[in-house]
């Protein structure tokens, strides 16, 4: 997650100041914040329903931690949102408020790991970088519909967050013994969030190669 949202980074800073003057550009931001939360939640699912796989590739004695994973990639992609919605105040010439936004997050942040860390060891570690990134988050996305307002399509977001949620609950919390057939229910899972894709946002017909079977 890190290393998409990293990639991410790289990638859409030049777009977003190559935009800054065309007059639809805030459609474009809104359109990017969308499948950017698409694609981090469909690597989210993929990591969750092939843990059981991935998880050899650390030693045995790290096994215990890996019940951190879901809460810290929800932290990245809280981080990624934030780094998302970042740029209003780079655009209006404001960067105090992402100093603002950062040190309220980083306040929280500390305080659940010297509050919370005696009690609870390394899941207060997680939960505060959840929280923190969260905190950020909303103080940004709030501040920035008062200062530089972008019409995200909630609604849609908001949609493909549900479906996850339900998808990464129906995975975790039904009881599959055979880690084969395990995997294999996870799979059909994370088919129905692809199609779920493909029919709202992304129809097979619009993508070059694909498109030529798709009419």
């Amino acid at each position: 997650m890190a290393m998409l949202t990293q990639a991410f980074r790289y990638a859409y800073e030049p777009f977003v100041f190559g935009k800054s003057r065309d007059k639809d550009n805030r459609e474009v931001y809104a359109q990017a914040m969308k499948f950017f939360i698409i694609f981090t939640l469909l690597a989210f699912l993929a990591v969750m329903f092939y843990l059981d796989l991935l998880k050899f590739i650390i030693g045995r004695d790290y096994w215990a931690g890996l019940r951190v994973v879901p809460i810290v990639m929800a932290a990245e992609i809280f981080m990624g949102i934030y780094f998302n919605l970042s740029f209003w105040y780079k655009l209006i010439d404001e960067t105090r408020w992402g100093a603002y936004f950062s040190l309220a997050g980083c306040t929280v942040l500390v305080l659940m790991n010297v509050l919370l860390i005696p009690r609870f060891s390394y899941m207060a570690c997680a939960w505060a970088g959840f929280t923190g990134y969260g905190v950020a988050m909303l103080l940004s996305y709030f501040v920035g519909q008062k200062k530089y307002p972008i019409r995200y399509d909630l609604k849609a977001i908001g949609g493909y967050v549900l479906l996850a949620a339900v998808l990464y609950v129906a995975a975790e919390y039904v009881p599959i013994d055979n880690i084969w057939l395990r995997l294999a229910y996870r799979t059909v899972l994370l088919l129905v969030f692809v199609a779920y894709v493909v029919k709202k946002d992304l129809p097979l017909r619009h993508i070059p190669v694909v498109n030529r079977f798709f009419r």
